[in-house]
């Protein structure tokens, strides 16, 4: 392949084809243009062809050679998140002709959070299916933006998140107000504390949450007023994650009952964590979309189920507690 051109010049009117994205994405998800060819049934010149296209359609490059492989810039990553959400599209429009085809039961796509998915939703679905309930269940875990994205772009019929912004055309209810616990493993020396303060994590070995979706944000705000500054050792973006880390003894964290649910047979101690640190989740769906499965009785499942998971992780840390 011929070494990339930096400078482009301005867009071209021809517009991106579907061949062109689909090279596009086999390129990202394989990281040479020979393993496109392979993926797409087709050879490696063709593909070359293709990314050239592309970036002359788009006016800038969009990957660098290192060490043989093709490596995305920003403006790449930026393109194949939309690229993907076209492809789920299409997956979605395949799938539902062959469900018509079939006389299927409906399908229900639903874009939640990773630890939502884990830790909540395989037992809120299984309530809400004990009602005789047909429909088939998509679900696509994605961080918060990822599920405002595929519910604003009707993609999804619901979705469960956290910090959402008010936009045009999705509507929103309260699912759940968590307070966060410090998480440690066993033997922890925090373990014998009935209460973990910001100030005691001071020079601890600390497992930082995801940055991007603020979670951090609102425990930095409470280290920062108690003057205190762990050791961060890791920073996990799915907060399950960093669950599973502090579990392991790469330190502690601090999460809420969601994050701990799926993991309490790790044999976790839990300890609240002052002052209190809160997280938001609310149920958003697409605005004047008919609701033909059902919405209100699947949020009701996921509320009760969530209620339950809560209730459940409370007694776990009272039966840890010293005394």
């Amino acid at each position: 392949m011929p070494a990339l051109r930096r400078d482009l010049g301005p867009m071209a009117s021809r517009s991106l084809e579907f061949r062109h994205l689909e090279a596009f994405r086999a390129i990202m998800r394989t990281g040479s243009v020979t393993g496109a060819g392979a993926m797409l049934g087709t050879s490696q010149p063709a593909v070359s062809r293709l990314l050239s296209q592309i970036e002359q359609i788009a006016g800038f490059a969009l990957f660098e050679r290192v060490r043989g492989r093709l490596v995305p810039n920003a403006m790449a990553e930026a393109l194949h998140k939309e690229t993907e959400r076209v492809f789920i599209g299409i997956d979605e429009v395949t799938a539902l002709a062959e469900r018509l085809r079939a006389q299927a039961p409906r399908r229900i796509v639903m874009a939640s959070l990773p630890t939502l998915t884990l830790s909540l939703l395989p037992r809120a679905i299984a309530a809400w299916r004990t009602s005789g309930r047909r429909e088939t269940m998509s679900i696509h875990s994605r961080a918060a933006g990822g599920v405002l994205g595929l519910v604003s772009s009707r993609q999804a019929d619901i979705g469960i998140s956290n910090g959402l912004p008010r936009i045009p055309g999705v509507r929103s209810a309260p699912l759940m107000r968590t307070r966060a616990w410090c998480v440690m493993p066993p033997g922890h020396r925090f373990a014998a504390r009935p209460v973990v303060r910001a100030a005691d994590l001071d020079g601890e070995a600390y497992i930082a949450l995801s940055r991007e979706e603020g979670r951090q944000a609102r425990v930095d705000d409470a280290l920062m007023h108690s003057g205190a500054r762990p050791d961060e050792a890791v920073e996990c973006r799915m907060t399950v994650g960093a669950v599973a880390m502090a579990a392991a003894g790469n330190g502690v964290t601090v999460a809420d009952a969601f994050a701990v649910a799926s993991c309490l047979h790790l044999g976790l101690v839990l300890r609240p964590f002052e002052p209190a640190v809160t997280f938001d989740y609310r149920i958003i769906w697409p605005e004047e979309m008919r609701d033909n499965f059902g919405r209100a009785a699947l949020a009701q499942s996921i509320r009760a189920t969530a209620r339950q998971l809560v209730e459940e992780v409370a007694a776990h840390a009272a039966g840890s507690c010293p005394g």
